[in-house]
């Protein structure tokens, strides 16, 4: 019997005996594709019972299908058991697999490691040396290894600053993103209040620093929530090859917290394909702009002066809304009050309505 036919096997066994109405059931919504780009929903840090999780690797699959996700990384301390265990489950839900790890500096840098090859042996995992000449590898050459096996590295929760294993790592070209989110510390390990919430706002210069993706992780250990953190990834393709591709051109962006973080060019790139502005007459010099949104994003607009009077709109997934404006702006200028493009500067963009009736 084939591993997907064996995977198919314990999927149905584990939905036996349930009610209908009880059956896992994925919350759907696609993104429209971007230029030559497909969007994929990720979470790259998570955990099983290989390490300090509760779920099986199997468990974690099925939870990333049932929530929407379409590419996911199990990250357990050290190991990389659960890659080999989840593989067959995840290719019969249509689920990226990315093989992954968490790994890092002794006591201080927790690094999460993806997409090395099947030869990659880790040596001392979490326990990596600072300096030369100790019983545990140094980590400039574990973090040569994992690149030399094809991997990309990611800073996870910069809960120690950005220290010289981050920088070297980073100049090197061998760490490839930073958490900007993560989901499991909440207003610890110093995370900053900011934005209504609790991240890492300086894992965003960061990431500006170094060009590096930006990630939103939920580093989950027991179930995962609706709603929980995801990284959106512009993969040319529905593939890990393609996911750490995009990774290395940092073509990610983070999305928790009713926010999303990104570069101001793709994730403008990503508006203008999401969203189609219409024009319809209305009475006495007003009209009407139709704004709809074709993502699973809930979105907040501004319609900027002169054309608005700079009321919030809210823009839920997959609807229109309707909003009045002044007669006669050819263009439309949208600040996105929920998307980031710096800690201080939310995404605009131009529209230029065509008119319906």
């Amino acid at each position: 019997m084939s591993r997907t036919r064996i995977a198919l096997f314990v999927i149905l066994s584990l939905f036996s005996g349930m009610a209908l109405a009880d059956a896992p059931t994925r919350a759907l919504g696609e993104f429209p594709k971007v230029g030559r780009y497909t969007v994929l929903r990720g979470d790259f840090h998570m955990h099983t019972k290989h390490s300090d999780g509760k779920p099986t690797p199997q468990e974690r699959v099925l939870e990333a299908w049932r929530l929407g996700y379409d590419v996911i990384a199990i990250t357990d301390h050290g190991k990389l058991l659960a890659y080999d265990e989840a593989k067959a489950t995840a290719e019969a839900l249509g689920i990226v697999l990315v093989r992954g790890m968490e790994t890092g500096v002794a006591g201080k840098e927790h690094m999460v490691a993806l997409g090395m090859s099947a030869s990659y042996v880790p040596r001392n995992p979490h326990n990596w040396a600072e300096v030369t000449g100790t019983d545990h590898v140094y980590y400039r050459d574990e973090l040569l290894a994992i690149q030399k096996s094809g991997g990309v590295v990611v800073l996870a929760h910069p809960h120690v600053g950005y220290r010289e294993p981050f920088e070297w790592g980073a100049k090197q070209g061998i760490i490839r993103g930073i958490e900007l989110k993560n989901g499991v510390v909440g207003k610890g390990w110093n995370t900053t209040e900011s934005h209504g919430t609790w991240f890492y706002p300086h894992a965003f210069d960061k990431a500006v620093q170094y060009n590096l993706a930006l990630f939103a992780n939920t580093d989950a250990h027991g179930a995962k929530n609706p709603g929980a953190e995801v990284t959106l990834v512009f993969a040319r393709e529905r593939s890990a090859k393609s996911v750490l591709e995009a990774i290395r051109q940092a073509k990610t962006a983070a999305w928790f917290d009713g926010m999303l973080w990104g570069r101001a060019q793709l994730l403008a790139d990503l508006i203008n394909e999401v969203i189609e502005v219409r024009r319809t007459a209305g009475d006495e010099g007003a009209e009407y702009l139709r704004i709809a949104n074709r993502s699973p994003l809930a979105l907040k607009a501004v319609i900027r002066p002169p054309a608005g009077d700079g009321t919030v709109l809210d823009v839920p997934p997959a609807s229109e809304v309707l909003a009045t404006t002044i007669a006669g702006a050819d263009t439309i200028a949208i600040e996105w009050r929920n998307i980031w493009t710096g800690t201080s500067e939310n995404l605009t963009t131009l529209h230029t309505p065509r008119r319906v009736r």
